[in-house]
């Protein structure tokens, strides 16, 4: 009982109500490769120490149901419309403009949200997509100042294209959110559906508790909304974490969305495409940006 207890209080602090103070966070989002690797340490252990075997086993156990505990989509009937959202984080403008339009021109996405995109790298995107695509850019500037996001021309904004598919849609920005620009697109094409796009903080050193208010702000803005609800963007939270669940269902899981650099099997999936209240990630692909740290999403919805 000793191993097991010990590997419970490691890799599930939800039962302790921990999971939202430090260093937990940070160490969730790694939480399959923490069980995977206390696993195999303790089958080791269990297989040379007969003495330390009844606690080798019983981490090795708790371990074991970590890892094959994996996160099901929520069954959803087809919703009101469909829905094409690409997510890209550019990194505060240093991602291919060249690329993303390429990308934009290719998919023909309805809603395109950028993390860390301002006026700058929006003119700079915009040069380079095709006139006749009828895209809109809607910026939002940081809601307020703040040591942790410091004056930048494009880091703490968040920018939206709506392509001419959605047709007279509104877009508002929330001063209410976070640390980070966020936008609100309703009207139109999208019936009674709801798209929040935005960009929470990191749980970094003084900023875990601020990284669960927003988390909590977005899931109020979801729980608010009278219709089907989508909230796109860098959320800089995994599966791993259990207020992710409450801002709606990713659909299946794919392939870590940051470090780029990374290879497609080791990194962090923290760009989201979440829908709710009726509507469902049907399908969802993780795309390379160049020039970005992130690499983006493409959800088709409906």
């Amino acid at each position: 009982m000793t191993g097991a207890a010990a590997a419970t209080a490691l890799l599930v602090p939800e039962m302790f109500g921990v999971e939202r103070r430090p260093p937990w966070p940070v160490l969730l989002a790694a939480r399959p490769v923490f069980a995977g690797g206390l696993g195999v340490l303790a089958g080791a252990l269990a297989a040379t120490s007969s003495r330390a075997r009844p606690a080798a086993l019983g981490a090795a156990g708790v371990a074991g149901l970590v890892l094959v505990a994996g996160r099901r989509p929520a069954a959803t009937s087809p919703g009101p419309v469909t829905l094409t959202v690409l997510v890209a984080n550019v990194w505060q403008g240093r991602a291919d403009p060249e690329a993303l339009a390429a990308i934009v021109e290719a998919e023909r996405p309805d809603l395109v949200v950028l993390p860390e995109s301002g006026e700058r790298f929006r003119a700079r995107l915009e040069d380079r997509l095709k006139p006749d695509l009828g895209y809109v850019a809607h910026c939002a500037p940081p809601p307020r100042p703040h040591r942790h996001v410091p004056e930048h021309p494009d880091g703490p904004w968040t920018t939206v294209l709506t392509a001419p598919s959605l047709g007279d849609v509104r877009v508002a920005r929330l001063v209410s959110g976070g640390l980070y620009g966020w936008l609100e697109v309703t009207g139109g094409e999208l019936g009674d559906a709801r798209v929040l796009a935005t960009h929470t903080v990191a749980p970094v050193p003084g900023l875990v508790e601020r990284w669960g208010d927003e988390l909590d702000l977005v899931a109020a803005w979801r729980a608010a909304a009278p219709g089907s609800t989508v909230v796109a963007g860098d959320l800089n939270t995994t599966v791993e974490h259990r207020a992710l669940a409450a801002l709606g269902d990713g659909g299946v899981p794919g392939p870590p969305t940051w470090p780029r650099r990374w290879p497609r099997w080791l990194g962090f999936r923290i760009d989201h495409v979440l829908a709710g209240g009726g509507l469902a990630v049907r399908t969802s692909r993780v795309l390379d940006l160049p020039g970005s740290d992130h690499r983006a999403v493409l959800a088709h919805l409906g």
